[in-house]
């Protein structure tokens, strides 16, 4: 990996943004919009106000945690796609956990934290175990695992944990004490923070740890990494495990720092953003947040537009997609001889 300083994957991911723009601009035409007007409306949708500048922050913090456990993932050559299943397996455990347990005061936010971690490591674990025993393939395997969890989250909601008014498909409140400190009277809280400084340990052990040495020599070759006594299964069990266990930090994130209960939609489809956000920063840590908060101004700016335009929500993921094209263009054009 090349591990440059990450303001160059910023360049790179602001090119990218830019030829995403353009190309989503020709589909403004076709419905019928002015992608000038859209631009503005965006931009300062996303950064008009410092409202909407905390609104970006508070997207970005799960998309930057979840990133970080797509990094650790791909590193190994194993495509975890159930970022999603392993963030709601978080939320699930972290929930479960401080409610079984009530108030500990001090303990509290510590205990479900890593309640949520360890939830969303076994779930990840157990998928990167059928890959190393039967050589199951991950992908279908992880996809599968997004809809057991779902349904698990669907199914508790509505019976086991439901609130005790049972109204709504969601959980009673946490303990108080659990909840995330917040910045700005509550605008934002201190996940960024803690996102930030994953970042930070991310990087440090891929770099400098015999557990990133392993996850590069398993990816870039297992025949060859088993050669020289590395235990590739092993390898890509924990890859997985690791994975699953910042996914489902993140969900454990957003429970204490944003819905402060367990609720059945909670961050629809950050898993599979966050798959665009690890790949757009190819795959560095440092470079992860960087790209992270790219996409929370992508997201907070869409639904200005819908708010102000009636343009239609989904034109976020054209832009996701035309922004992956657009980096892994220029990653060839850089690579290639003169």
């Amino acid at each position: 990996m090349n591990w440059r300083f990450p303001l160059a994957a910023g360049r790179t991911a602001l090119v990218a943004a830019a030829g995403a723009f353009a190309v989503s601009a020709l589909f403004l035409l076709l419905a019928g919009q002015d992608p000038l007007r859209a631009a503005f409306v965006m931009i300062g949708g996303a950064l008009g106000s410092l409202d909407a500048a905390y609104e970006v922050l508070t997207r970005t913090i799960p998309l930057a945690i979840l990133g970080l456990g797509i990094a650790v993932a791909f590193r190994a050559n194993v495509y975890n796609i159930g970022a999603d299943g392993q963030f709601m397996l978080g939320a699930i455990a972290a929930t479960v956990a401080i409610q079984a347990t009530g108030d500990l005061g001090g303990l509290s936010l510590p205990w479900l934290l890593a309640a949520g971690a360890v939830g969303g490591a076994l779930f990840g674990a157990l998928a990167g175990w059928l890959r190393a025993r039967f050589d199951a393939s991950e992908i279908i395997v992880t996809i599968m695992l997004n809809y057991i969890a779902l349904q698990f989250l669907a199914w508790l909601v509505r019976g086991p944990i439901q609130e005790t008014v049972a109204i709504l498909p969601r959980s009673n409140l946490i303990p108080e004490p659990a909840f995330m400190p917040d910045f700005s009277d509550g605008q934002t809280h201190a996940g960024i923070v803690i996102a930030l400084v994953l970042a930070v340990i991310v990087f440090a052990v891929l770099r400098h740890s015999v557990f990133g040495y392993r996850l590069d020599a398993v990816g870039e070759s297992r025949p060859a990494a088993e050669y020289g006594g590395i235990s590739a299964g092993r390898v890509i069990v924990l890859a997985m495990a690791a994975s699953g266990g910042l996914c489902g930090l993140a969900g454990a994130v957003e429970v204490a720092g944003v819905f402060h209960r367990l609720e059945e939609n909670m961050a629809p489809g950050a898993g599979v953003t966050a798959i665009a956000v690890a790949l757009l920063a190819r795959l560095n840590p440092l470079a992860i947040p960087f790209t992270a908060l790219l996409f929370g101004v992508l997201t907070v700016g869409a639904g200005a537009l819908q708010r102000q335009m009636g343009v239609p929500f989904p034109l976020l993921w054209i832009i996701e997609a035309v922004v992956i094209f657009a980096f892994l263009l220029a990653g060839v054009r850089r690579t290639r001889p003169a």
